[in-house]
């Protein structure tokens, strides 16, 4: 390699060969190569192909001037710092601001000093060098941000739900989205739908998502109830926040048979329940908490909100980025344009349209928030079918004699306003028998048992009210009263398992406080199948167990929940 292939190389551009000659004998002094043009168009040519590393640029020249050629310069230069000094004999503040507004880095006022021109190609090399190292260190940046969104993605959105039904979008403001979606079903199978919005955007923000996935999933998948699922959410998020940081949450239940929503709003817009057939807001679900995080202990069931669903009804879930996104014009789209873009949808998708108005109406302006829009269709091929359970013949049982695991659990009092017993239970069943393939069915059988000696013994409520789509809400409204002032009362559980030829079998009897009924001749129990809003439990029931029977006043039930070993 010869010497002068290493030497840095300098585009002289002028129109006089005198000035050409001039700055060409001072830059060989001080070791550069040189390579000249005689106006801007052959400027533009021999710097795409001899890639300088400084340029030296008269103003006035023939066929382009100097302005409009280090325009384009800087342009092909793009991240590259190539610095342009400009040559000019101007030096009126006017001239000189014109060479800076071209995109010029310097000027070098005619006649040319040698020692100046030193001092400025010095400097120039060390704005060059800073560059350089700048432009290492994002690169390094950009990198770690794209691992750790790969791991933010995996982490956290991989493991939602994938269903046609639902819709959704999250339009980062930056590289990470301080919003935040999560999805799953319960064991029941119930759609629990998380969307979050941490304060501010960003890598900072993003970076709590991981705990609050991290307790939404685990917890869903035990079968806790939503308040224990934000209560566990809100106690991680006061560990791990730093102070000033918060959530504003909106957890979601839809539940397994389309009948109610239930709704917990902390700190977040409105979520809208639309009519399936006419897409008319029918609720608006407002904020009754302040965000998770803000304080040590919520209480969860207050906030609580439960609405009947009917068929075919839409959920519109949104954060405040997108009602207050700004358009060109700086106006706010707001909560009227939102609602409006609802309503006109027409045979339009509603998600469809009202992205199709945000973008309208924001034009090139860049969003200030992150923006993030979900809409879920409450339709049958929205929650799961109930996986098969191998239906196995009736047994002659003999638990008190052959079996050889028994449990026991009683919950009294304030108790059970506090604690959902079934995942407590399902956990100890799944520690003894390692049975995650019957998790669902039994999870459904507990639950259903459950909630009947609560709701029907304990608390005394009349199931009627569920057969008439417009008690329904007045059915949970009267439960949560009731379960409020609660004084007294109870609510046992014993299992006890029994291992047959090729099968195992489970005892479940739940006793409760409650008065009872009339179950000889209640008619939910004397059906073959009821399509009212009240009693499919029971019906599921005898579907999973080989057997279930009412005992004493109809406070005692028995059911024989069956599983093949072989």
């Amino acid at each position: 390699m010869n010497q002068e292939s290493i030497l840095p190389k300098a585009l002289i551009v002028d129109d006089e060969m005198t000035n050409r000659l001039i700055l060409r004998s001072l830059l060989k002094k001080l070791d550069y190569q040189t390579i000249e043009a005689e106006n801007g168009v052959q400027a533009i040519e021999l710097f795409g192909q001899e890639q300088p590393s400084i340029v030296f640029m008269d103003v006035m020249m023939p066929e382009m001037d100097g302005y409009e050629a280090t325009r384009q310069i800087k342009e092909m230069a793009g991240r590259n710092f190539i610095p342009v000094i400009f040559l000019t004999a101007m030096t009126d503040e006017q001239s000189l601001q014109a060479c800076i507004d071209a995109g010029g880095d310097d000027f070098l006022v005619k006649p040319y000093d040698r020692f100046l021109l030193q001092s400025k190609i010095q400097a120039m090399q060390r704005i060059a060098n800073l560059n350089r190292e700048v432009a290492g260190m994002y690169s390094l940046i950009h990198r770690e941000q794209e691992i750790a969104e790969q791991v933010f993605i995996n982490a956290v959105q991989k493991g939602n739900i994938r269903n046609q039904m639902v819709k959704s979008i999250i339009r980062p403001a930056s590289t990470f989205s301080g919003d935040m979606i999560l999805s799953e079903f319960s064991p029941s199978r119930d759609l629990h739908f998380l969307l979050g919005d941490f304060t501010g955007h960003g890598l900072s923000a993003a970076l709590g998502a991981m705990p609050v996935s991290e307790v939404f999933r685990a917890m869903t998948a035990k079968g806790f109830e939503p308040e224990d699922i934000l209560n566990g959410i809100n106690k991680k998020l006061r560990q791990f926040l730093p102070v000033g940081m918060f959530l504003g949450t909106l957890l979601v239940r839809v539940s397994h048979d389309l009948e109610q929503v239930t709704v917990f709003n902390a700190g977040m817009p409105p979520l809208l329940i639309l009519d399936g057939a006419t897409n008319q807001i029918k609720h608006h679900v407002e904020s009754n908490s302040v965000p998770l995080g803000v304080l040590d202990n919520i209480n969860s069931r207050s906030i609580a909100q439960s609405y009947p669903l009917f068929e075919a009804d839409k959920l519109v879930l949104y954060s405040d980025g997108l009602t207050e996104a700004w358009s060109e014009d700086d106006v706010e789209f707001g909560q009227a344009r939102l609602e409006q873009a609802i309503q006109h949808a027409g045979a339009v998708d509603v998600f469809d349209n009202i992205l199709t108005q945000l973008e309208l109406f924001c034009g090139a302006r860049s969003l200030a928030d992150d923006v993030t829009l979900i809409e879920i269709n409450c339709t049958d091929d929205l929650i799961p079918p109930l996986e098969a359970h191998t239906d196995i013949k009736p047994k002659a049982h003999h638990f008190d004699t052959h079996g050889d695991w028994a449990y026991s659990l009683t919950l009294k009092d304030n108790r059970l306003r506090q604690t959902n017993p079934v995942p407590i239970i399902i956990g100890q069943v799944m520690e003894m028998e390692g049975i995650e393939e019957e998790r669902q069915s039994l999870f459904t059988v507990l639950t259903e048992l459950y909630v009947n000696a609560l709701d029907h013994g304990v608390l005394g409520l009349d199931s009627a009210l569920k057969s008439d789509p417009s008690g329904f809400a007045q059915y949970f409204s009267e439960r949560e009263q009731r379960l409020d002032n609660l004084q007294t009362g109870h609510v046992s559980f014993y299992l006890n398992v029994e291992q047959n030829e090729d099968s195992r079998s489970m005892k479940i009897r739940i006793e409760d406080s409650g008065k009872g009924f009339d179950y000889l001749n209640h008619d939910i129990l004397k059906a073959d199948d009821n399509t009212g809003l009240a009693g499919r439990g029971i019906l599921l029931i005898r579907d999973l167990c080989e057997s279930l029977n009412y005992q004493d006043a109809g406070n005692v039930v028995e059911a024989i929940y069956n599983w093949k070993t072989t």
